[in-house]
């Protein structure tokens, strides 16, 4: 079986990429006869555009000219600009008949959809019901799809790779988020959290805000509350054994977001037995709950530095939710448990197309 899986080229940041990796990380090239395809650069924004029609037409003269074959095109899409990329690939693929399954991320979809033209909107559902299967992060997710398509709808959680937890003798003094340093990512309610939860917590506690983005406008939020000894902005870190550190030096992590799909960072974070203070958005509640974790609403900063303080001051539910986690992800969010379903939805679709 040929599968060809289409996104964005590896070098860029994000939790699409981080799936992706997962996924070849974890044995799926192995599983099948894979080739990925990227359409997307991640430079600026004529290099895209250059970048996404020579690959465009790179796989049209693969179809159409040499006619080379695929059972199945696994395309992972988000929104916005995402989405009008991948509209003209889909429909260079259904020309060919190759069955398409359409893997959905976008955390803003429901925004990108709502605030859309009519005629736009038509075309949004359009293209959801020219593919195969659209895959959805969690049953949320799932029942919005269903909501604005024909098409079938299946749940494919988000996975990571499941850790072995040790007794480290490294003290654990990080309460830590990673990603895009932005409003929707709940940046600032964080900072603003932190001004409420100054001498209240041991000094010994650093907050961690790894990523890239808004960094600038983020330390000079921190600098006029005063706040810079209880914060570190590394920036975006690639180096997987420096992200290792950090996660087994962490005691909390927290995603304060206003949008989200199914966060990595939240499962990865989970993969090390951390406790997660989140938002009721997306799928989140769905992976957290008060046995490993507290879910708060968005915006609410009061909320956000009582969970922080709550968790660090009880160290018998830390241990418990540490333990909670680390067999949460091995049995529910494994990644090789996930590329065994998505091997099993790959045959299915080539049988049945």
């Amino acid at each position: 079986m040929k599968v060809i899986m289409i996104g964005s080229h590896l070098r860029v940041t994000g939790g699409i990429t981080r799936v992706v990796k997962n996924y070849l990380e974890s044995g799926l090239p192995q599983k099948v006869n894979f080739e990925y395809f990227p359409t997307y650069h991640g430079s600026n924004h004529f290099l895209n555009i250059f970048y996404y029609f020579y690959q465009f037409f790179k796989l049209f003269i693969r179809l159409y000219i040499l006619n080379e074959q695929y059972n199945v095109a696994h395309i992972h899409m988000s929104y916005r600009g995402s989405f009008v990329r991948k509209r003209f690939i889909i429909n260079l693929l259904k020309k060919k008949k190759i069955p398409v399954i359409l893997h959905m991320h976008g955390s803003q979809f429901k925004d990108f959809y709502n605030e859309s033209s009519n005629s736009r909107k038509k075309q949004i559902k359009e293209t959801l019901n020219k593919v195969t299967v659209i895959l959805a992060l969690g049953e949320q997710w799932k029942k919005y799809y269903k909501s604005i398509s024909n098409t079938n709808v299946v749940s494919l959680d988000n996975a990571v790779f499941p850790k072995q937890l040790t007794n480290s003798p490294e003290e654990k003094i990080y309460v830590t988020t990673m990603g895009v340093l932005s409003k929707r990512k709940g940046t600032y309610d964080l900072i603003e959290a932190v001004s409420k939860i100054k001498g209240k917590i041991d000094s010994k506690y650093k907050f961690i805000i790894a990523g890239d983005g808004e960094i600038e406008k983020a330390k000079t939020k921190i600098k006029e509350l005063e706040l810079d000894d209880m914060f570190v902005i590394p920036g975006w870190i690639s180096d997987q054994e420096k992200i290792d550190e950090i996660y087994r030096k962490s005691i909390i992590y927290v995603l304060p977001s206003y949008n989200e799909g199914m966060p990595m960072s939240i499962l990865e974070a989970m993969s090390y037995g951390l406790p997660i203070v989140s938002t009721d958005i997306g799928s989140i509640p769905s992976v957290v709950n008060e046995e490993n974790g507290i879910i708060i609403k968005p915006g609410d900063i009061e909320a956000l530095s009582k969970s922080i303080i709550q968790l660090l001051n009880n160290n018998n539910k830390l241990k418990k939710i540490r333990r909670n986690n680390s067999e949460k992800v091995k049995l529910k969010y494994n990644i090789y448990n996930s590329v065994d379903e998505l091997n099993e939805l790959y045959k299915k679709v080539a049988i049945n197309n």
